[in-house]
């Protein structure tokens, strides 16, 4: 079996992880994909992190930072001596600094640097949270030191430097490839100054990865000589080879391949509060779906509670709004629409759009929001018959899927999104000229989450998101479907491994025995 890796006495340990798809690319600023991420996150290091577990940020390759008195300039000190990967066909001069923050933020923001030019990709993060407009200027103001400042006050500022597109990534390697006319080899030659580094990746098959010799925190933190991630699509796939020890851990599986992992004395659960949801984005550029009534009454004839039985199982908890029930900014005072086919098609009438057909696009992967695609949309393509919608079930490979859905070419499709713990993010997704599905754009859910990230207190900016999740179950550019039990099933010899509160799976700190 390709993960069967002998572990030896004082031979490398190797940890080994059955992966659910392979990476489109390794470009951080260029994805939004979650099977990216992953990959994503051995390489790659940020300026704040969280601390695994918990909400907390902590730093990382910013040692502190403080905020002027206006709430509008951090001013970061850089960690000193974190050294860059040396891969094939890269080896570093020189120690991270202050000239690989500024790389970073003008591939970033800046449309007109060289780079950019070079490589014009938009990344989706920076269009959710609004960067272009919020970050006013990047200061190197030392080799260690750097300033960002921002036209407004903006609470979830550090919380966004913790997740991957805003990892560094290395000037002295951006440099190398714009010499060479090859800039875009950054997406296939990923240096960062993670726990580990880039090895070899062969598509739908395996990605190798080494330890980082220069790791800046390898004095504190153990981990594996090498890490191994077997690219397995199917879900019973992936049990089956966990069950026969031919992997460590596992990328989520279904209710059904759960329940008979969890028989197993050889596996155990890593478990997180679970800071996602499952939905349904309404493409509004459709002209029926541009209707609010007819969002409303597509989400009413919807059968929530029988697809949370039979695709969810015990892994899933109803949706009520778009904020996870775990995160502290869901308002629990707020109730999802309640399932009724005689008024949905009555209003569907009513909206003249009957008789509607539709598309309805199911994932291809298994998500801790959605363990079973192909399921729920046959569940929901048998209720939206009822009253009187036909439905077509589309999917595709997942990142052709979610190319093709930023391109509008859906109707109705499944998505969801995997939190953090400062909710600005999930919100974002739904802001006007974000990436979430909808093309939907509302003035006054904007000013709400403009005033939420102004707000100096977590009580200030709670009020304010609950009127905004109030004003996206009126509109319903989304149909919560659920919140997404998170479970990552590992080999019960596996020491270390802590899923992060988001449910991100990091690799450092894991051992296979």
């Amino acid at each position: 079996m390709l993960l069967a890796v002998p572990l030896l006495a004082g031979a490398d340990t190797t940890l080994r992880f059955c992966a659910a798809g392979s990476p489109k690319t390794f470009d951080t600023t260029a994805t939004d994909s979650g099977i990216d991420h992953i990959s994503h996150l051995p390489i790659f290091g940020t300026l704040v992190e969280t601390k695994r577990g918990t909400d907390q940020l902590i730093p990382a390759l910013a040692t502190s930072w403080n905020l002027s008195p206006d709430g509008l300039a951090y001013t970061f000190e850089l960690r000193r001596g974190v050294a860059w990967h040396t891969v094939e066909g890269f080896k570093p001069t020189r120690a991270f600094n202050a000239d690989d923050v500024m790389f970073t933020f003008g591939r970033l923001l800046s449309r007109d640097s060289a780079f950019a030019k070079a490589m014009p990709n938009v990344s989706p993060y920076v269009v959710s949270f609004g960067w272009e407009k919020l970050v006013r200027k990047v200061e190197k103001l030392g080799e260690h030191q750097v300033r960002i400042t921002l036209a407004e006050r903006d609470a979830s500022f550090l919380s966004t430097l913790t997740q991957t597109f805003s990892s560094m990534q290395s000037a002295e390697l951006g440099a190398q490839l714009l010499k060479a006319g090859t800039p875009q080899r950054i997406a296939q030659l990923p240096v960062g100054t993670g726990p580990f580094q880039l090895k070899s990746f062969r598509k739908d098959a395996v990605i190798r990865y080494s330890a980082h010799p220069g790791w800046w925190r390898k004095a504190e933190v153990v981990r594996a000589d090498q890490l191994v991630f077997a690219i397995t699509p199917d879900a019973t796939v992936r049990a089956q080879r966990l069950k026969r020890n031919e992997c460590d851990i596992a990328a989520p599986v279904g209710p059904i391949e759960l329940a008979q992992l969890q028989k197993d004395p050889a596996i155990k659960l890593a478990t997180a509060p679970g800071l996602n949801v499952g939905i349904l984005a309404y493409n509004t550029r459709k002209a029926a779906l541009a209707k609010p009534e007819v969002r409303r009454a597509l989400d009413m004839a919807i059968d929530k509670a029988a697809i949370l039985r039979t695709v969810y199982g015990h892994a899933g908890t109803a949706a009520s709004t778009i904020i996870p029930a775990a995160s502290w900014a869901h308002d629990a005072t707020l109730k999802a629409t309640p399932h009724d086919p005689a008024e949905a098609r009555e209003r569907l009438h009513k909206a003249g759009v009957l008789p509607l057909n539709l598309t309805l696009w199911a994932m291809p992967v298994v998500r801790f929001y959605n363990p079973n695609g192909q399921l729920m949309a046959q569940m929901i393509q048998a209720d939206w018959a009822k009253v009187g919608v036909t439905v077509r079930i589309v999917t595709f490979e997942w990142g052709e899927y979610l190319r093709r859905i930023d391109a509008g070419e859906h109707d109705v499709a499944m998505s969801g999104w995997n939190g953090d713990p400062e909710p600005t993010g999930t919100f974002a997704q739904l802001a006007c000229g974000s990436a979430s599905g909808t093309f939907w754009c509302n003035p006054a859910y904007d000013q709400l989450l403009a005033q939420a990230r102004q707000a100096g207190t977590r009580d200030e900016r709670k009020a304010l998101y609950a009127k905004a999740q109030k004003i996206v179950l009126e509109q319903l550019p989304w149909t919560p479907m659920a919140y997404g039990r998170v479970a990552v099933p590992t080999r019960a010899t596996v020491k270390g491994f802590v899923l992060d509160m988001d449910g991100s799976t990091y690799f450092d700190g894991a051992l296979p025995r």
